[in-house]
C-alpha cells in the first residue's frame, strides 16, 4: 500500500471500520512509512485532546418544560379554524406549484448535456472514493490480478492497463456506480494524485468531453464499444499525457 490509499483510509482505520484485510494492509504501511505514521499519532493525539477538553454545555434547568409547553400552545394555535383555512391554501398551493413544475419540466427539457450529467457523475463517484474508505477493492499493482478481480462481478471485462514506466502506476481497482450501473474504476497514481479511471460498455460514439469544477479535470472518450472517463486534481496537461496513453 502507497501513501495516498493509506492516508484516504486513515479515519476509518482510527474508527475501526474496515475490514480484516485492509486494516492489515493499513497497519503494515504504518509500521513502514514514518510520514504516515506522523499523521497517525497526530489524528489520535488530536482525538485525545477533543475527548479530554471539549466543552459540554448543560441544557438550563426548566428548558425541557418550557419547550414542551410552548409546543402545547402552538398546537392549540394551530388547531384554530382561520389557521386551518390558511393550511389547506398552503396546501392547494402546493400542488398547483408541483404541478406547474412538472409540465415545465415535459414541455421545456433540460439543456444540461448527457455527457455533462455524466462528467458530474464521475467527478462526484471520484471525490467520494478519496474522502471515504473505498478507494480501492483490489489493492494490486498487476493488471493480471486487477483484471480478474472483476470476472463476474461485472457484466463487461474491463481493459486494465499499467504505465508505470511512463510515471503512471496502476495501484488497484474497485467497482463502483454511475448512471444507474455497476462500473470498474481503475485507480493510478501520479506522485500523491490519485487518477479514478471509470469504464463501462457503451454504444455512444461522441468523445473528447472535458470538465474542469473546484480543480478537478475530467476526461473522456470512447473506444471499442466502451466509454472511459478520467478524473484527477493532477494538472490538466499531466492528466490529458495519462489519457493519451490510455486512448487508441
Amino acid at each position: 500500500m502507497t501513501c495516498v490509499p493509506a492516508k484516504s483510509l486513515l479515519e476509518s482505520y482510527l474508527d475501526d471500520e474496515l475490514d480484516a484485510a485492509q486494516r492489515a494492509h493499513v497497519a503494515e504501511h504504518l509500521a513502514s512509512c514514518s510520514s504516515c505514521a506522523e499523521v497517525h499519532a497526530q489524528l489520535l493525539e488530536l482525538r485525545a485532546g477533543i475527548r479530554a477538553h471539549a466543552i459540554y454545555y448543560r441544557a438550563p434547568a426548566g428548558l425541557r418544560e418550557r419547550i414542551q409547553v410552548s409546543l402545547r400552545q402552538a398546537d392549540r394555535r394551530t388547531d384554530r379554524p382561520s389557521n386551518a383555512f390558511w393550511r389547506w391554501t398552503a396546501i392547494a398551493a402546493s400542488i398547483l406549484l408541483a404541478v406547474s413544475a412538472a409540465w415545465n419540466i415535459v414541455l421545456f427539457p433540460s439543456r444540461t448535456s448527457s455527457a455533462d450529467l455524466i462528467a458530474q457523475d464521475v467527478l462526484s463517484s471520484h471525490v467520494r472514493s478519496l474522502m471515504g474508505a473505498h478507494l480501492l477493492d483490489v489493492l494490486s499493482s498487476d493488471r493480471h490480478t486487477v483484471k480478474p478481480w472483476f470476472n463476474g462481478k461485472l457484466d463487461f471485462s474491463p481493459e486494465v492497463r499499467d504505465f508505470t514506466a511512463q510515471g503512471y502506476p496502476l495501484i488497484g481497482g474497485r467497482i463502483d456506480y454511475a448512471r444507474d450501473r455497476p462500473v470498474a474504476a481503475l485507480v493510478y497514481q501520479r506522485r500523491k494524485h490519485v487518477i479514478n479511471v471509470f469504464t463501462w460498455p457503451s454504444a455512444a460514439a461522441d468523445g473528447g468531453a472535458e470538465l474542469d469544477h473546484n480543480g478537478y479535470h475530467v476526461v473522456h472518450w470512447n473506444t471499442s464499444g466502451m466509454t472511459w472517463w478520467a478524473v484527477s486534481d493532477l494538472n490538466a496537461g499531466e492528466l490529458r499525457q495519462f489519457v493519451d496513453l490510455y486512448r487508441p
